[in-house]
């Protein structure tokens, strides 16, 4: 059958003719679903079930008709995506019993999502790098990739597939690899392109994240080259892409473009892989555009809806983990942020931590962790901007003019890139003093000209304990005596009075119950610890 001719499919799904339709599922990959949905969901409810389980390329094109079918019902759709995971999980169990290559790549890709909606994003990966192995050994046909006769379908699927992997796994730099070959592996439109327009989408997203925005538009227009994208999946394919679009406009301080791509976006209850992106750019919104308290809700909103139970805390996504001490230090939970950045495994909370503390005043402590913060290799745009303001604010207040203006003017260089919602994070009296000191029009950073204008973003207290205090306030927590944290740390117990007192005192406590009460406020112990003690 001609690649564009489908004056014969009505006849093969009447006849049962699985055979054709998985090479129709190879070459038109979305297009038969979206085509003949209806038809195609017949004939699989006529046909056993162990039939279809054996013809993974005809049970993905099933399922995703299904998922068309049913696009409308949110409560359907979460279903559809169930169903890919079920079936998922089911393949991945017996991937090795597909010897035709068209068969390897929908088992895998199926048993991939299954894996990452699980959070096994190891073991998602390892599937991946076991199917583009398994394609390099039995996909031989003895013709060039731009043949006529070339049957293999779904160019870049795989790839794709492993870059959403890396990118929910927290792993931007590996994803980017794994991107691009995506892209440089698609084909041409009308049916071969869609690794590629998606992998396009979620590049542009991954540069927006980091403050790259002639990169992100580079991406966003590579989409259009690809070729179109059938209305019923740009959401699907294309929410990185969007996403992006938000993110930009935010960094414009753009309110309404960014409103509508958040809108086009939906929220981040919803399901899909991308979630933890577009949470953290509703967050980016909020914080941006003075909604600090209302973004907090929408981000534990998706949070619980991903069954995470609470906002983010250690070991969460690094985007998460940024968007919620954004938040937080805007609603003056300066010593939230400390914490939080003290325990997390990623840099990208040193930035805000940095900010929290100059704000309250601790300009040796800011740039202390802003220096650290610098000499992270994963040091963003984005990032590099708010650690230069830092910086420079800290080099003002002690009357260093000329380091002052060096690393405001490395900020405004920045900032004319886009990048103008850090400018917003700062006291903009002392901005205005650098502007002037500078020659910088305000209005370029987004900022006001007069101190009627002026902004004072919120501090919050900082405590600051060291580490011993902090193992002491652990001991208190956990209802232990001053002699058995002695015992368990090695000290004598006077030592440790003496630690006890000092916690006390920058806690502005008297006694164990409202220190704990304390710590447990300002992020420095868990709530549930405060509470039983």
């Amino acid at each position: 059958m001609n690649i564009h001719d489908d004056s014969g499919v009505p006849a093969a799904i009447a006849a049962g003719d699985l055979d054709t339709l998985e090479d129709l599922a190879d070459r038109w990959w979305f297009e038969l679903p979206g085509r003949y949905g209806p038809e195609l969901l017949g004939l699989l409810e006529r046909l056993p079930d162990p039939v279809v389980a054996r013809r993974p390329r005809v049970l993905m094109a099933g399922v995703l008709a299904y998922q068309l079918a049913e696009a409308r019902d949110d409560a359907q759709l979460r279903a559809s995506m169930r169903l890919f995971e079920l079936h998922g999980a089911r393949l991945s169990k017996r991937l090795r019993s597909f010897a035709r290559p068209g068969d390897a790549l929908a088992a895998g890709v199926l048993a991939m999502h299954a894996a990452r909606v699980r959070g096994q994003y190891r073991a998602a990966e390892a599937i991946g790098a076991w199917i583009e192995d398994h394609l390099l050994r039995t996909d031989d046909s003895g013709v060039l990739p731009w043949s006529e006769e070339r049957r293999m379908g779904r160019p870049g699927l795989v790839a794709l597939n492993r870059g959403v992997t890396a990118m929910v796994a927290g792993h931007p730099a590996v994803a980017v690899g794994h991107l691009r070959r995506a892209y440089e592996q698609s084909g041409p439109p009308p049916y071969q392109h869609f690794a590629g327009a998606a992998a396009c989408a979620n590049l542009a997203l991954l540069a927006a994240v980091r403050g790259h925005h002639v990169m992100a538009e580079r991406w966003l227009g590579r989409i259009r080259r690809c070729g179109p994208v059938p209305e019923w999946l740009e959401h699907h394919l294309l929410l990185g892409a969007t996403i992006a679009r938000a993110l930009l406009a935010i960094d414009r301080l753009d309110a309404d473009a960014a409103a509508q791509a958040l809108d086009e976006a939906g929220t981040g209850e919803e399901q899909g892989d991308l979630w933890p992106f577009l949470a953290a750019a509703r967050a980016a919104y909020a914080v941006a555009f003075d909604e600090p308290v209302a973004g907090l809700l929408d981000l534990d909103a998706a949070c619980f809806a991903h069954g995470m139970g609470a906002r983010p805390g250690p070991g969460a996504h690094p985007v998460l983990l940024r968007a919620h001490a954004d938040l937080l230090a805007a609603t003056g939970e300066g010593n939230r942020v400390v914490a939080l950045a003290e325990v997390a495994e990623t840099g990208r909370l040193l930035p805000p931590a940095a900010r929290v503390r100059l704000l309250a005043g601790d300009n040796d402590g800011a740039l202390a962790v802003a220096g650290r913060a610098m000499r992270d290799a994963g040091v963003t745009p984005r990032d590099a901007l708010e650690l230069q303001l830092v910086m420079a604010l800290v080099h003002l207040r002690a009357g260093e003019a000329d380091d002052a203006r060096a690393r405001f003017e490395h900020a405004v260089e920045l900032g004319r890139q886009g990048l103008l919602p850090p400018f917003g994070l700062f006291p903009q009296d002392e901005l205005l003093d650098l502007c002037a000191r500078t020659g910088t029009d305000p209005a370029e950073l987004g900022l006001g000209r007069t101190a009627d204008d002026v902004r004072h973003p919120a501090s919050g207290p900082i405590v600051l304990l060291t580490r011993r205090e902090r193992a002491v306030l652990v001991g208190l927590a956990a209802g232990a005596s001053a002699v058995r944290i002695a015992e368990e740390h090695g000290v004598s117990v006077n030592t440790v009075r003496t630690q006890v007192r000092k916690v006390y005192r920058k806690l502005n406590a008297s006694n164990r119950t409202s220190a704990l009460a304390r710590a447990g406020q300002l992020g420095l112990i868990p709530p549930e610890a405060s509470r039983s003690a």
